[in-house]
């Protein structure tokens, strides 16, 4: 009898993976603690944009695995209609959320510390723009990936996306402030 089944298998090592992501992301925000708080209203940004990532590339994730298993998409065909379509609504998505993020993060800074930084709107549509361009395709090719070795994505897939997508979103957060 085996006590230990593979399900448990992915969902713990994608849970660890998870904590060291997380642990990444701690050590980029110290180690650029100087640019990314020398602009007020970014620890206002900062939790909404990576939480905005995480349910984004998550139903994107889930929809590629729902469309894998009823097989409306093939793992051999990347560029259907439908792929496009949910890479569409994503940007969509990351676009309208990244706008209304830097919104509240622009009033809050305005009307609470008094400050003026319509850059922090900017600085929020990109970064949600650059951290999109790069975690949907990683998403939709490691749930492919995961599907074709005959791993349930939707037992990994999750953890996988929210941390890789904290860390490219923190990263393209830094991008974002040297752009602007």
């Amino acid at each position: 009898m085996k006590i230990i089944d593979r399900d448990f298998d992915d969902i713990f090592f994608s849970q660890f993976r998870g904590i060291l992501g997380g642990i990444i992301v701690g050590l980029i925000i110290a180690l650029h603690k100087g640019n990314l708080f020398e602009i007020p209203g970014m620890l206002i940004l900062i939790p909404g944009l990576l939480e905005m990532r995480g349910s984004i590339g998550g139903t994107f994730a889930s929809r590629i695995c729902s469309g894998l298993y009823l097989g409306i998409i093939k793992p051999d065909k990347l560029f259907t209609k439908l792929i496009r379509e949910n890479f569409l609504a994503t940007l969509i998505l990351t676009a309208t959320s990244s706008t209304v993020i830097g919104l509240v993060a622009f009033l809050v800074n305005f009307f609470i510390l008094n400050n003026l930084n319509p850059d922090l709107i900017l600085i929020a549509v990109l970064s949600g723009l650059i951290g999109n361009l790069i975690e949907i395709p990683l998403t939709l090719f490691v749930t492919i990936f995961y599907f074709k070795r005959g791993y349930d994505p939707n037992n990994s897939i999750g953890p996988f996306v929210s941390t890789t997508g904290d860390i490219v979103n923190m990263l393209a957060l830094l991008i974002a402030i040297i752009l602007v």
